[in-house]
């Protein structure tokens, strides 16, 4: 298990940061991980979550009835993020979903990035983004140095 996997999510950041839930296209082949980072422009990180819930959903159906097993918070939280984001992002209508409903386990004050711009998800050891570097290697080409 890696310590943490990292997303692109610069068009999608405020409203994951609104509401602390982020959502992608289900299924994905992604190795589990203990945290989530999240990229905004350039690849830049300021935190680092921790999962509180996962879901798969389809957001093109009635949300409400899917996840009324949830907290009245959590689902404050998640159909917030719905709605917002059908009217802004939007998601693909038939598609199911991955949701995670996050907290903010550290955050990430010297706001390390990557090198380079990277359109994938990526992984890192948790001691990297926690270095203070102001630019951070993913595990992959962390242990080629």
């Amino acid at each position: 298990m890696h310590d943490v996997i990292s997303f692109p999510a610069a068009p999608t950041q405020a409203l994951i940061e609104q509401y602390l839930v982020h959502a992608h296209p289900h299924p994905r082949s992604y190795q589990p991980a203990k945290l989530i980072a999240l990229r905004r422009e350039q690849g830049v990180m300021n935190r680092l979550y921790r999962t509180e819930r996962e879901l798969i959903l389809r957001p093109a159906e009635a949300i409400a009835p899917q996840v009324q097993r949830l907290s009245m918070e959590q689902q404050r939280r998640l159909l917030g993020y719905v709605e917002a984001r059908r009217t802004s992002f939007g998601f693909d209508e038939s598609a199911t979903y991955k949701f995670y409903l996050l907290e903010v386990a550290y955050e990430l004050r010297h706001l390390p990035r990557t090198s380079q711009p990277l359109r994938a998800h990526t992984y890192y050891q948790l001691e990297e983004l926690l270095s203070g570097r102001p630019f951070v290697l993913h595990a992959t080409a962390r242990s080629r140095h």
